[in-house]
């Protein structure tokens, strides 16, 4: 069985002995046989949900569906990222990661504003948004800019944290979670693009 299961039939079993049932009064509750429960109870066989729905009704429970967290690096490093998007110091928008799922508030939905043209986008789509406030990555002194910016390679995530996104053609530009600026502070940001 799986640790996930394990730990759920460990839990029935601590709340059927909390409840005083025993094997045969929960069984009989839920219409299986005792000898299933038992075989359920001792990991000798995997419950069906409709069993499992069946014990967590019995025992006065809910079985939820949790979404988990991603294990793989990539996903997790933008799991919970939380930035919003202004045009010069007026508030356009708010992005909220959560694992691979993008939710984006839009308050001005101007096209020569906004640059989200979704509620909802994956990842791969807010990556693609992020490096269009990058530098173009064939630039010949790419390496050298990174490298300006302490980083090791083309990560327009990483590119935006430290760039905040200013470019030198709008008034575009990010704040991340914890961060307080207004579109002044940003104008320092926009003669180092310049530069770059």
């Amino acid at each position: 069985m799986t640790k996930e299961i394990d730990a759920l039939i460990e839990k029935l079993v601590m709340y059927r002995k909390e409840k005083n049932y025993s094997q045969r009064a929960l069984a009989y509750l839920c219409n299986i046989p005792q000898s299933t429960l038992a075989r359920i109870e001792s990991g000798r066989t995997i419950p069906q949900m409709d069993t499992l729905i069946k014990l967590s009704n019995a025992l006065n429970l809910n079985l939820q569906l949790v979404e988990k967290k991603s294990s793989i690096p990539e996903v997790q490093r933008w799991d919970g990222l939380k930035f919003s998007a202004y045009w010069k110091d007026e508030l356009i928008a708010k992005v909220i990661v959560r694992g691979t799922n993008v939710d984006i508030t839009r308050f001005v939905l101007h096209p020569i504003k906004q640059i989200f043209y979704s509620d909802k986008m994956n990842l791969y789509q807010l990556s693609c948004v992020l490096e269009d406030r990058c530098w173009d990555r064939e630039r010949a002194d790419i390496n050298d800019i990174l490298k300006a910016f302490g980083l090791k390679y083309y990560d327009p995530l990483e590119i935006v944290k430290k760039t905040h996104g200013v470019s030198y053609n709008d008034f575009l530009w990010f704040q991340f979670a914890g961060e307080k600026l207004r579109y002044a502070d940003m104008m320092s940001g926009r003669v180092i693009n310049d530069i770059c």
